[in-house]
């Protein structure tokens, strides 16, 4: 035993001896000096008790640490935790996780913040490729073209001096202007459109006309409207028209336009009736303003008689209402759906 200790002895100071003999200072890893120290090694070991001596007073010496490093903390010493960040957990807060604690009870919402820059514009889409379905493959007939037109919405009017619907009506027949004879008094007083093809049933021929009324073809009496002239003593033409989506219609005296875009305008024209003092009254229609006639009837056969309409005015109260109306002003008219 007695060995062993002279071998450790003898090796310690040969590993003392190796170290060099300019004085020694116990300074700290970045260059600190030893605070609260003045010990120096100025003198080299010079036997076995130096040594000792030496070693004793390095244990009285404690190595100060720099404030500046870091040390790791002892995570079984409640003092060495981090500072509560979590204002009213119940519980600890965790250092590793650095977000809003998860078991804190929820607060009052805060201020809504401004809003934010919009956004980038997105991606084209895949031009409604994704929004399509199958449909029904349609019919090929023709007729298959046309709208949905309900049986049991829009009106019918006639359209006179015309054989042809507006392109906002759809035809459902042509025909020619009758009426009761300009001089009887009795008969019918309204023009009626005659169909082309009329259909008899169980008719009683050579009947000679008693206890009957009388139904006559209607002709122009235009000679003295210079618009009209061409017209004179030619039957007139008429057409029965169908506005299939418009249930509401109305024809407008002394007005060539409806009252309004949700109006759609059928024909504008001039206002006809019977002449003034024929016995046989009728009544007042619109006559389309460009008018036709019926081929080859440019004879006169009277019957039921179209004339055009003037107004008349008058400050005695039998007259409209000088000013907007003047004294001789052939009337327009216009007939109006919606």
């Amino acid at each position: 035993m007695d060995g062993i200790n002279h071998l450790h002895w003898l090796l310690l100071i040969v590993f003392v001896l190796s170290l060099p003999s300019a004085e020694l200072q116990f300074q700290e890893k970045r260059g600190n000096k030893l605070q609260n120290s003045d010990y120096e090694i100025s003198d080299p070991i010079s036997s076995l008790d130096d040594l000792q001596q030496k070693t004793e007073a390095h244990r009285k010496f404690p190595i100060v640490k720099s404030q500046s490093l870091r040390s790791r903390r002892n995570v079984d010493d409640s003092a060495q935790m981090p500072e509560n960040l979590c204002r009213g957990c119940s519980t600890a807060y965790t250092p590793y996780y650095s977000g809003q604690c998860f078991l804190c009870p929820p607060g009052n919402p805060g201020a809504r913040g401004p809003p934010g820059q919009q956004g980038i514009p997105g991606r084209d889409g895949r031009d409604g490729r994704d929004a399509t379905v199958d449909g029904i493959t349609g019919s090929e007939d023709p007729q298959a073209c046309t709208g949905n037109k309900s049986a049991s919405g829009g009106t019918v009017y006639v359209r006179w001096g015309r054989n042809e619907c507006p392109i906002y009506s759809e035809l459902v027949y042509q025909g020619v202007a009758g009426g009761a004879y300009f001089s009887h008094k009795g008969s019918g007083s309204n023009y009626l459109c005659m169909p082309e093809d009329p259909i008899y049933d169980e008719p009683m021929a050579g009947s000679s006309g008693q206890e009957r009324g009388f139904l006559y073809g209607g002709e122009y009496e235009t000679n003295t409207f210079d618009d009209w002239s061409h017209l004179h003593n030619n039957d007139v033409p008429c057409a029965v028209c169908w506005t299939f989506d418009r249930s509401s219609l109305m024809m407008i005296p002394a007005k060539n336009v409806c009252p309004g875009s949700e109006w759609t305008k059928e024909y504008a024209g001039y206002l006809v009736s019977a002449f003034h003092s024929h016995e046989g009254r009728t009544e007042f229609v619109c006559m389309d303003r460009d008018a036709e006639a019926i081929p080859r009837t440019a004879h006169s056969t009277n019957g039921a008689l179209f004339y055009i309409v003037e107004g008349r005015c008058g400050s005695s109260g039998s007259g409209l209402p000088c000013g907007p109306y003047v004294d001789g002003y052939e009337l327009t008219c216009v007939v109006c759906s919606r």
